[in-house]
């Protein structure tokens, strides 16, 4: 369809209508998607006969890209919880980087454990080894909580196969593989800039508050190494690492290695397969069903893949009600309409995405619907913005975690998770620094966007 102003207005009012739908009306994203995506359809002037094919259409390509990928993610971070592998991997952590360096304990923990296991989650499972390391070395616990709240949100929202960027790299077709490699190097951005705001002498100074022993589930031993709290030996330290890190190398190497290898060569079509995601996951589940192989049968096991399937649920809907919405936006033409126009502006392109996300992190309050609905809205301008889809992905990811205020759950988890923190101190601790690390991984992403 040939686009013009009006078009631009429709897509407009489907924005605040979004907007309004989800934080006004509370609508869950599902409905207040395809609702929008309907509305949108009949709004640029589609024939009838083409809304709902269309609407249907986004919807069955987007979930069947990324839908199995998400489930087998989630699996991995409902076992990891589940069995206390997320613990073991702090305490590793703990011990490689010792009591001095706490702080940066914490980053690399919450770095690593969120990338399976979801922001909330993590945040719950980890809080007590940030107070009782706090309460054992004398260390104000705004410092390690914000360090470990930094590599968690870091990760979760830029880092596959956490579900919102594998999302917004389905929707908008980037290289999963270089999609985690460069993730990896700008949430590190994040983490950094986000952790040196809650070290900094301003903060300890403003919350010097010490936790106190009797208030951590969690304890430590006398050579720094964590207790499990829930009567049973904690996992393999190598599984639970393995269950993260085997999968992301086998999807890096493809990604990777095909660039060096003959595309005639016949290992390629054996690196594509043991490098999919679906694989590389697969061996990632297979290895963490065997951290607690004491408590190993088929009760647990259906118990952890029932539970992945339900946390994943959301996720998946979502995605798919997005990629209607997004196609929607494609087929209307508003996409190239929208990118002429920017195009004569003297902003960077590479912006265009990260400045929706942030303007949808700040209204819902949710990374992951703001990675769902951005790369939606971005999809149909990628031709104008001339920008390579795992740039765009990554610009969305920058922006969704922009400044988590008193709308976002996580910033009440965080609170609720350590003794009821004030809502005061969680805009310093939560609120500045996400937006301080956002900036700092949208600047990492402006620079890779001269390259990729």
């Amino acid at each position: 369809m040939e686009a013009g102003f009006g078009s631009l207005v429709v897509m407009l009012l489907c924005l605040i209508g979004l907007i309004v739908l989800i934080m006004r009306f509370k609508m869950h994203p599902f409905y207040a998607l395809v609702l929008t995506a309907v509305l949108g359809a009949i709004g640029f002037g589609f024939p009838i006969s083409d809304v709902f094919p269309t609407v249907m259409s986004g919807f069955g390509g987007t979930i069947g890209n990324i839908g199995i990928v998400i489930i087998l993610g989630c699996a991995i971070g409902v076992i990891l919880e589940d069995t206390g592998g997320a613990l073991v991997l702090a305490n590793t952590i703990l011990k490689w980087v010792g009591r001095k360096n706490s702080k940066l304990a914490m980053a690399i923990t919450g770095y690593l454990v969120s990338i399976p296991v979801f922001s909330d989650s993590a945040i719950v499972i980890m809080s007590p080894v940030a107070r009782a390391l706090s309460a054992r070395g004398g260390i104000p616990l705004v410092a390690l909580l914000g360090a470990l709240n930094a590599g968690i949100l870091a990760t979760h929202t830029m880092v596959p196969p956490t579900p919102g960027p594998i999302a917004a790299a389905g929707t908008l077709g980037a290289d999963l593989g270089l999609m985690i490699g460069l993730g990896l190097i700008a949430s590190a951005a994040y983490t950094l800039v986000a952790t040196l705001w809650c070290g900094s002498k301003r903060m300890l100074e403003k919350y010097p508050e010490i936790s106190h022993m009797d208030n951590v589930e969690t304890s430590l031993d006398g050579d720094f190494s964590l207790k499990s709290t829930n009567g049973r030996p904690l996992p393999n330290a190598a599984l639970a690492f393995g269950s993260i890190l085997i999968p992301v190398l086998l999807i890096c190497v493809n990604s990777f290695g095909s660039l060096f290898i003959d595309p005639a060569s016949p290992a390629i079509p054996y690196l594509g397969f043991i490098g999919h995601p679906i694989f590389a996951l697969s061996v990632g589940v297979v290895l963490a069903l065997f951290m607690d192989r004491e408590r190993l049968s088929l009760d647990i096991v259906n118990k952890w893949f029932t539970a992945s399937v339900e946390q994943s649920g959301f996720i998946i809907i979502a995605t798919g009600a997005a990629g209607a919405f997004g196609g929607v936006l494609k087929a209307s033409g508003v996409g190239t309409f929208l990118g002429n126009l920017i195009a004569q502006t003297a902003l960077p392109p590479v912006f265009v995405p990260f400045l929706i996300s942030v303007l949808l992190s700040v209204s819902n309050g949710s990374a992951t619907v703001s990675l769902l609905t951005g790369s939606a809205i971005v999809l149909p301008l990628m031709p104008s913005l001339g920008l390579s889809p795992v740039i765009a992905a990554l610009a969305i990811a920058a922006g969704s975690s922009f400044f988590y205020h008193a709308n976002a759950s996580h910033f009440w988890v965080v609170l609720k998770a350590n003794n009821d923190l004030p809502m005061r101190e969680g805009y310093d601790l939560v609120s500045i620094p996400s937006a301080l690390g956002s900036i700092a991984a949208m600047a990492v992403v402006w620079g890779m966007s001269l390259f990729f």
